[in-house]
């Protein structure tokens, strides 16, 4: 598409000079505004700024050095080439000229190949000038950019450090805790187990995610000390109930792939078990599916010494994978537990439900006990009696609780859920 022609604006007080150059510039197919006076030429500009503009010096009231000026002191307008237009003769004119900012003379009488050739060539220059602004504001944009960016990942990783600096922190000052949530059997509806979850309140931010903070202890190999002091404070509160009126009471704790591969996780199991006098049965392990899939053998090789001394394995978030059935038979696990994602739509999700069945009769099939997480309704424990399911958990009959409201709910712990 052919660019459209330039515009230019003609200010002489004089009406047969405006004729003269409108003439003249129409006739090299320029478009043509024009002014009697400055004060009509600055409205002008300001209406519909052109790409050249040809200002006598000499008007009466504003003279073409004001305007030029003002035009010249406008960051709107300062770009916009301008040629005098003059009958002086003096080199002192010419230098008033330049010096408000006009680019080109032109002495009157006005003769027009001189008038064409100075025309082309401020618009070439002018042309070349708006090219080059356009390509550096597009810099500047994409610089703007780039720094944003920078600006917000310098502020995701100063956030990550303060993250990592204060677990640190709390691992020095032990500001982790335990809560534990109630498993149910449904057999019964008595509390039969707990599973121990990790918490941190973080000074002056609250309770912050295990979802957050655990990622970060892995990558930051704090995940072992933390999975350590964990093991330790739940056969401490094992061999703490085992002598009061509550009486002992099975605890799976979460286990990080890292605790295996990384520490010495069977040694930290043994030794806490031993120091604190607690039987190995009432400890369950709990690993991700997903986990298990990491250094297969040695994680075999592992769970194998762990059962071995009479601790129970669990495989959290199960069907969440897609090659723990083949290993299935080659871990020594006790227990599966259903990810949350299948219970949440099992009674509205036909293929929820039917995943959900296999499972648990595929547990059943290898003598695995079955525990479905993050049951609500009554709905989906309705679903889970009659598929056969063993054991709960989940915000219908508990949310993870806190020691004092935990050892309240224990000591009431039968008929929790009809048979």
């Amino acid at each position: 598409m052919a660019s459209s022609p330039a515009t230019l604006l003609i200010v002489d007080d004089e009406p047969q000079v405006r004729k003269l150059l409108e003439t003249l510039l129409r006739h090299e197919g320029y478009q043509t505004l024009s002014a009697s006076n400055g004060e009509e030429a600055l409205r002008l500009v300001a209406q519909q700024p052109p790409d050249l503009v040809l200002l006598d010096i000499m008007m009466p009231g504003m003279d073409g050095y004001e305007v030029a000026s003002q035009l010249k002191g406008n960051p709107a307008t300062a770009n916009i080439p301008i040629i005098m237009l003059s009958a002086l003769s003096e080199p002192s004119a010419r230098v008033s000229g330049l010096e408000t900012g006009a680019e080109e003379f032109i002495s009157k009488p006005i003769e027009r190949v001189e008038l064409w050739l100075r025309v082309r060539n401020l618009l070439r220059l002018k042309a070349h000038g708006d090219q080059l602004h356009k390509h550096s504001q597009m810099l500047e944009q994409q610089l703007q950019q780039r720094s944003d960016e920078h600006a917000r990942l310098d502020v995701q990783d100063l956030t990550r450090l303060e993250l990592e600096k204060a677990l640190r922190l709390a691992v020095e000052r032990d500001e982790f805790a335990l809560h534990y949530q109630p498993k149910v059997e449904l057999a019964g509806g008595a509390v039969c187990a707990l599973e121990a979850l990790l918490r941190w309140d973080r000074p002056g931010y609250g309770a912050i995610s295990p979802a957050v903070f655990v990622p970060v202890l892995e990558s930051l190999g704090l995940i072992v000390p933390v999975g350590r002091w964990v093991i330790d404070r739940v056969c401490q509160q094992i061999a703490a109930w085992q002598c009061s009126a509550i009486g002992a009471i099975e605890v799976s704790v979460n286990v990080s792939g890292h605790q295996l591969i990384e520490g010495d996780l069977i040694a930290d199991i043994a030794q806490s078990l031993a120091h604190h006098g607690v039987d190995p049965h009432w400890l369950e392990v709990e690993l991700t599916e997903s986990s298990l899939m990491e250094n297969t053998e040695h994680t075999i090789t592992g769970l194998q010494r762990l059962r071995a001394m009479g601790v129970k394995i669990s495989i959290d978030d199960f069907g969440t994978g897609y090659s723990s059935l083949a290993y299935l038979r080659r871990f020594p696990i006790d227990t599966l537990k259903i990810d949350i994602a299948f219970i949440r739509e099992v009674t509205s999700n036909p293929q929820d439900a039917a995943i959900t069945r296999t499972i648990i009769e595929l547990a059943h099939s290898l003598d695995l006990r079955v525990v479905a997480e993050g049951v609500e309704t009554q709905a989906q424990l309705a679903f889970l009696k009659t598929a056969g399911c063993d054991q709960i958990q989940g915000y219908l009959f508990s949310r993870p609780l806190p020691m004092a409201e935990l050892e309240r709910l224990l000591l009431e712990k039968s008929g929790l859920v009809g048979p």
